[in-house]
């Protein structure tokens, strides 16, 4: 009699057991991941408004508090050792600060702990204009494919940038999209990098603008609750490769279909115009390639072909370009089979490193102020100017 009540017992808490476990573990992750660093840095505005309306299983939605603090970046936002200056040639007005202007490093964790947190989140609603310089298409599945779409090259303006930000925010927020693929609409090309005319004798308050939406399009990309798969259909050089970066799966066509000597390329080639990728980048595609791969890559601007990129993981696959929707196609299934819950969590502990150096309001204000500094600069005036010349296919008189 008392081993059948003890059987009986057991059943009992084996079926308590089954029902709590789950919801258990669930706040105990969360539980985990919030304490697991000294300080948290307040989580970048854009990406709490996609964070909070885009997870929309009812119990995140009841958690929302908690699911924003699991979110906070680790502790060590603030660089140490000393920044160096953007080159000289700039007037005042557009220098930044100076260094011992900025607070200091426990003065900056003291801020942003003490900061209130953000309260009353609004989904993102959706753009009221159609997208001008995307294609926008989402099928039965909830796989919704965002094509660049801005002759003849897809580079990347300010007009863009704020256009792929908005509907990005959305679709992060609306139920029937599960998952994006990021493509071309234009053949052999998916971007060929920033508009360098954005950069070429730029207004420098447009060219902070720029560059602002550029850190954005990074920060939304890198933090995005439903898988991305970039479906990578021509060469993929500079911005082009950085938004490729921000994906779950990079998947590139081979070559043009029928012109096999044409072999697409792909990866960060900045240095060759003069420039340098952009330092909140670098941890990723060094992450991506290996440190040592990236050293060389990124001072040489080398862009692999796609079984050179395969070789070294810059893409994850590589197909001819007739299967390349296809295979797309079933990779953003493969991620939407994954309990979006911890896929995402796993996700976002991997990404957060990516996010830190413009994790904050001060530190996107110093990237952005350096960057206006060296895009002034004579030289780098010269050397962009040389280049513009180039594809015109002008000779510059050195």
């Amino acid at each position: 009699m008392d081993v059948l009540c003890l059987k009986y017992l057991m059943g009992f808490f084996y079926f308590i057991a089954f029902l709590l476990i789950p919801s258990l573990s669930f706040f105990l992750s969360f539980f985990f991941f919030f304490f697991s660093s000294h300080t948290h840095t307040r989580i970048h505005p854009t990406m709490r408004r996609v964070i909070a309306s885009c997870l929309c299983a009812q119990r995140l939605a009841q958690c929302a508090t908690t699911s924003t603090a699991v979110l906070a970046f680790s502790a060590s936002i603030r660089r140490q050792g000393t920044r160096q200056g953007a080159p000289t040639g700039v007037p005042p007005e557009l220098r930044a600060p100076p260094q011992g202007s900025r607070p200091s490093h426990h003065e900056h964790q003291q801020t942003e702990m003490n900061a209130a947190p953000e309260e009353n989140f609004e989904p993102p609603q959706k753009p009221a204009e159609p997208p001008k310089m995307l294609k926008i298409d989402t099928n039965e599945k909830g796989i919704t494919t965002v094509q660049l779409s801005r002759a003849p090259v897809n580079s990347l303006s300010l007009e863009l940038f704020e256009e792929l930000n908005k509907w990005m925010l959305w679709l992060g927020s609306d139920e029937e999209c599960k998952s994006v693929i990021l493509t071309s609409s234009i053949p052999t090309v998916f971007s060929a990098g920033l508009d360098i005319n954005e950069m070429f004798n730029p207004q420098p308050e447009r060219l902070r603008r720029f560059w602002q939406a550029f850190q954005e399009t990074w920060l939304i990309l890198n933090s995005f609750p439903k898988p991305i798969i970039a479906a990578i259909n021509g060469n993929s050089p500079a911005a082009g490769c950085i938004l490729s970066l921000g994906s779950e799966f990079r998947v590139m066509a081979r070559h043009p279909s029928g012109k096999p000597d044409r072999l697409y390329r792909i990866g960060m080639n900045e240095t060759k115009l003069g420039i340098t990728a952009p330092a909140w980048v670098i941890p990723a595609y060094a992450y991506v390639v290996g440190s040592r791969n990236a050293e060389r890559m990124l001072q040489l601007g080398e862009t692999p072909t796609a079984d050179e990129a395969l070789r070294i993981g810059l893409v994850d696959a590589v197909v001819e370009e007739e299967q390349l929707r296809e295979a797309a196609v079933r990779e953003a299934e493969r991620f939407m089979a994954i309990p979006q819950q911890s896929r995402w969590m796993s996700r976002d502990m991997m990404r957060r490193e990516f996010l830190q150096h413009i994790a904050t309001d001060e530190d996107r204000e110093y990237d952005t102020q350096f960057v206006v500094e060296l895009m002034m600069n004579p030289e780098v005036q010269k050397g962009l100017g040389a280049y513009l010349a180039r594809l015109k296919g002008q000779h510059v008189k050195k």
